[in-house]
């Protein structure tokens, strides 16, 4: 429904404003695809929720964060990204109250229950180095009355096994394969971490050149669902942060900006060394899915 707001005669002395109530479906933030989901996690797994602690933690993320967490138990099923564990901790912000229910508001959100199976895309606690956080509801994929979750899961263990073999991706002969590797990667090496470090690395010499190799070589004029805006090759190429110290200016006519975006990769992917976050999880080995 579109509102329009309109001037009336003078004669009008005053003009009331309406409040909107919006239902709070239509708060709600749209979900990630899971290539991104899946590109930004410490570890992705599917597990079923087994236990609560007895009561409330403080968050704890930075200093003097008093935010309260509840911490999950959940036993693990299959790991799909990140260390390969049997049980974790799982620490989530439950959504407000008000009137005695639940509301379900974009952002967090998030309500685990005992005994639920699930597909959850995690980040490593800052400070809680042997707790996980869920944190938004689309990073909890319901295995029950889902009848789309095989489907999900077979995705996302696609995208975990690019990061377990990145240089396999970069140099495959298939050209799809290395835009889905580049795209991986840039995602997961220029998306800052939620909270905590923000130390950055440079990216090793021969990664970063075909990173910038098979971007300069993709149809910038693709669009795939499945990868959102910021996976796309324009949305790739902002990631990398560059600025005129990099020799890049952006065009005054966009409608050159992919031949001038597309030179620039080429002209410096011997020279310029892509920087990345150092992740919490970068000490822990990437494993491949089992087949």
């Amino acid at each position: 429904m579109h509102w329009i707001l309109r001037v009336v005669p003078a004669g009008l002395a005053c003009l009331g404003l309406l409040t909107l109530a919006l239902p709070a479906w239509a708060l709600r933030i749209a979900a990630s695809p899971i290539s991104q989901r899946v590109a930004v996690a410490d570890a992705v797994l599917l597990g079923k929720v087994t236990a609560f602690a007895d009561k409330l933690v403080p968050a704890e993320e930075t200093k003097g964060d008093t935010r309260q967490m509840q911490i999950a138990t959940v036993k693990v099923e299959e790991s799909i990204l990140g260390k390969k564990a049997k049980e974790i901790k799982v620490g989530f912000f439950p959504p407000p109250k008000a009137g005695g229910g639940l509301i379900r508001t974009g952002g967090g959100g998030v309500q685990l229950m005992v005994g639920q199976e699930a597909l959850l895309f995690l980040t490593r606690h800052p400070t809680k180095k042997d707790v996980f956080l869920v944190r938004m509801y689309f990073d909890v994929v319901n295995k029950k009355d889902n009848p789309n979750f095989g489907n999900e899961v077979a995705e996302a263990k696609k995208y975990a096994k690019v990061l377990a073999k990145p240089m396999a991706g970069l140099e495959s002969k298939d050209a799809e394969e290395r835009f889905l590797t580049a795209a991986m990667l840039i995602t997961r090496y220029r998306t800052p971490p939620a909270r905590g470090s923000e130390k950055i690395e440079a990216v090793p010499a021969k990664e970063s050149k075909l990173i910038l190799t098979v971007l300069s070589e993709a149809d910038w004029n693709a669009r795939n669902p499945k990868f959102g805006y910021t996976m796309n090759p324009q949305g790739l190429f902002y990631r990398l942060g560059l600025t005129p110290k990099d020799g890049w200016e952006q065009p005054k006519d966009l409608r050159t900006l992919a031949e001038a975006a597309k030179k620039w990769l080429k002209d410096n992917a011997d020279k310029y060394k892509m920087q990345r976050y150092v992740r919490l999880s970068d000490a822990d080995p990437t494993e491949p899915p089992g087949e």
